[in-house]
This record gives structure tokens, C-alpha cells and sequence, in this order.
């Protein structure tokens, strides 16, 4: 079966989501700074009392002809807070740019992950006062077990070829796919192996990172949803259609 953005996508019992992440990056006014951002935290303290400062580094590679490579750096500057609930396996980021909702493993339904982010960003709204939404963005990082000795397309479709003739065994791998959609939304596909341990089958990590641009003004950051929505189906796209049915009865 071959899926696209209208289909009834399965309901995994098992899915093999070590972390699932909404995040929303937003414009804010030049006068909300740190010390303002933190009361996102008020009346979250037994929710989350695990609480950072989230640090930035931004970092410049410039290249001239005939000089070697020069590197600058600017940092590190704490630019929101990162809070931790471990009952929950929650991560919620508050940022100068930007507000993000991490779910851990377990993971729950789709519908339990966006009823958390939408509170918690109603609370970021009302405390950083964002002017516009400019990216939008959902991501599923999978662990996919692989059975030793057994060829990947057993268990995923998406996969490295090696040309004919050249030694089959790829012991470490490293593949990232950027695919975009017709919508506007684009999908950055990261594939790699897992380092192996002696309690675990071999793995390989599966990352799936959809997102699109916008420029949703604060009068209408209800429209936010339905475009998360649709970034969330187009990574079910990639995901379905890449994991073979053989793997799939593993996770129903």
C-alpha cells in the first residue's frame, strides 16, 4: 500500500519513537528579553522542576582564496529556558526565538503531544508576546531494529545502495535526504547506524524532520495548527511508505 497526505495512517501500538518534537519559531518584539522569558515558568515549578539556561553558540566558517579557512564564533549567551518534567518525559523550551515541546519515550497518540504544546504555547504567547510564527516544524527520530546478517530492505526501503561489485558489508553509514513537497512543506530524511550493545538487536537510527516557513501574523496564530498537522501527515508519508510490512507487524 502506498500512502499520501489523505490517508488513514495505522495506529502503532509499539512504534519505535525514542522522541517525538513540535516547534515553533517565532518573531519577538525587541523589548521581551531572558529575564522577561522566564516567567513562562511560573506556576510550572512541580510540573517541571528540572529548569537551564538553554545556550547558544553561533559559529562562522569564512573561506578566502588562498588564505586557510578562518573560524569565528559568537558566545555562548543563554537565550531561553530548557525545563524538564521526568514524570512526563517532557522537554519544553522557551527561547527568545522560538518555543519547542519534546516528547520522550513512550511515547503517546499525536492528539496527547499537540493538546500538551498548545497549552504550553498559549503560555508562551502570553509571556513573550511573539509578532509572527516564521517556521513551523514537527520531528520523530525512530529506532529501527534491524535482525543480524539480514539485508536492510527487510525492514526499511529507504536505505544506502552500494554499487555491484563493491563489498556489501557497511558496518557504519551515514545518509541525510532532503525531499521536498509540492505544499511547501520539506523533509530532511537522516539514516545511520547505532552504536551496537550486547543487550540490543543492531539498530539504526531514522530521523524524520518536516518543517515550512511562514509568516503568520500573531492575528491569526490559530492557523498554526492545521499546518502542523499537515507536516505531521507528510512525515507519516515517509515514514509508511519507507518501512516495509514485515517491520510493520513489529510495532502494531
Amino acid at each position: 500500500m502506498t500512502y499520501d497526505l489523505k490517508s488513514s495512517f495505522p495506529t502503532l501500538q509499539r512504534a519505535p519513537i525514542t522522541e517525538a518534537t513540535i516547534d515553533i519559531q517565532v518573531t519577538l518584539p525587541p523589548d521581551v528579553d531572558l529575564e522577561q522569558l522566564r516567567a513562562f515558568r511560573r506556576g510550572l515549578e512541580q510540573r517541571f522542576p528540572l529548569v537551564e539556561d538553554r545556550i547558544r553558540v553561533d559559529a562562522l566558517l569564512q573561506m578566502h582564496k588562498g588564505t586557510a579557512p578562518e573560524m569565528t564564533s559568537q558566545g555562548p549567551t543563554p537565550d531561553g529556558l530548557l525545563m524538564k518534567s521526568e514524570s512526563e518525559a517532557l522537554v519544553v523550551q522557551a527561547r527568545l526565538d522560538g518555543f519547542s515541546l519534546n516528547k520522550l519515550a513512550p511515547y503517546f497518540k499525536w492528539g496527547a503531544l499537540r493538546g500538551h504544546a498548545e497549552e504550553l504555547w498559549s503560555r508562551y504567547v502570553s509571556v513573550a508576546r511573539p509578532v509572527a510564527v516564521k517556521r513551523l516544524a514537527v520531528r520523530y527520530i525512530n529506532r529501527i531494529e534491524l535482525q543480524p546478517g539480514v539485508d536492510f530492505k527487510e525492514s526499511i526501503l529507504t536505505v544506502p545502495e552500494i554499487a555491484p561489485g563493491v563489498p556489501q558489508g557497511l558496518p557504519e553509514y551515514f545518509m541525510r535526504l532532503v525531499i521536498p513537497h509540492e505544499t511547501g512543506a520539506t523533509a530532511i530524511v537522516t539514516e545511520a547506524s547505532l552504536p551496537p550493545t550486547i543487550e540490543a538487536l543492531p539498530a539504526m537510527l531514522f530521523d524524520i524532520d518536516v518543517f515550512r516557513f511562514t509568516e503568520i501574523p500573531a492575528s491569526d496564530f490559530e492557523g498554526i495548527w492545521p499546518i502542523l498537522e499537515e507536516l505531521r501527515a507528510y512525515k507519516n508519508v515517509i515514514f509508511f511508505n519507507s518501512i516495509t510490512p514485515k517491520q510493520m507487524e513489529k510495532y502494531a
